[in-house]
């Protein structure tokens, strides 16, 4: 079929969208199809149903967040884990146009909220635990190269980079959902914080 991956991706733009405005439980085909500007039976010649798109989707959270991280050498580590962190707590606008054509407004609150709802779904269902571990997991690979690069070029005191990587992903993965389903608006900067600290502590030239 003429198109077939950009349609694709425009049906995962659209099913993003209209995720963050519907939620897992209220979004349908329908919605999606509204967002899309086309009759909800053009998605079903590309995916068999909600739960696969939305499955497909995630992808678009490792485009997002990774990227060409893993083949980028790493010469200043301090400086790139904390671009990490603010790539994930603070996604960018020209960062998420990189990967969706039409991102929502507000794409920090949009990515937030598909995060929780995905993650939230994934306790029900084996298929996105799969997938939502796959993405944590690269998440984690990325920090945990960063922080063993740091070691490696003495930038970083010699720490053990995977226990320090999860620490560092649960406080990441913490301060999203907190801000996301709680009126703790300052939780993501509090997150940053504590961060800050772990950083400052890792670093030796602090």
């Amino acid at each position: 079929m003429n198109g077939q991956p950009e349609t694709e991706q425009r049906i995962r733009e659209a099913a993003f969208r209209a995720l963050v405005k519907h939620g897992y439980a209220d979004l349908s085909i329908k919605d999606i199809g509204d967002e899309l500007g086309q009759n909800p039976s053009l998605i079903y010649h590309y995916f068999d149903s909600k739960d696969e798109l939305l499955l497909s989707m995630l992808d678009v959270f490792v485009d997002i967040f990774l990227g060409q991280q893993a083949e980028e050498p790493i010469t200043d580590a301090e400086t790139e884990l904390r671009r990490f962190v603010g790539q994930i707590l603070h996604p960018k606008p020209m960062q998420v146009e990189a990967v969706m054509s039409a991102p929502p407004s507000d794409i920090e609150t949009a990515i937030a909220r598909v995060f929780v709802e995905l993650w939230a779904h994934a306790t029900w269902d084996d298929d996105f635990r799969n997938k939502t571990t796959a993405v944590e997991a690269g998440l984690r690979d990325a920090i945990v190269r960063i922080i063993r690069a740091g070691v490696e070029r003495e930038q970083f005191r010699s720490v053990d980079p995977e226990p320090t990587a999860d620490h560092l992903l649960f406080l990441l993965k913490q301060g999203i959902h907190t801000q996301t389903t709680t009126n703790r608006e300052d939780a993501v900067d509090r997150v940053e914080a504590l961060v800050d600290e772990i950083i400052d502590d890792l670093s030796l030239e602090s």
